[in-house]
């Protein structure tokens, strides 16, 4: 894609219904809408990026999953 990371993270987030996504569910959105991440299911670098992006860049932050929801891995919401 030829947008940068941290555009298609918030892409990726605003599009879901609860507008946070975990981790995984961000990669899964990604591989969803876009082909190129499909082709690189499989790839670590494109994911190591994403875990980059949303640690470094200030736009990203996460909020603590409820005790009360199965699983594992905080959630990544879009703080403007």
């Amino acid at each position: 894609p030829r947008q940068p990371y941290p555009v298609l993270v918030q892409l990726a987030i605003y599009g879901s219904a609860r507008k946070r996504l975990t981790l995984q569910e961000i990669y899964a959105a990604l591989e969803e809408r876009f082909e190129w991440f499909r082709d690189r299911k499989n790839q670590s670098q494109w994911k190591n990026s994403i875990r980059h992006n949303l640690s470094l860049n200030k736009v990203f932050r996460q909020v603590p999953r409820p005790i009360t929801e199965p699983g594992k891995g905080k959630y990544w919401t879009v703080d403007l």
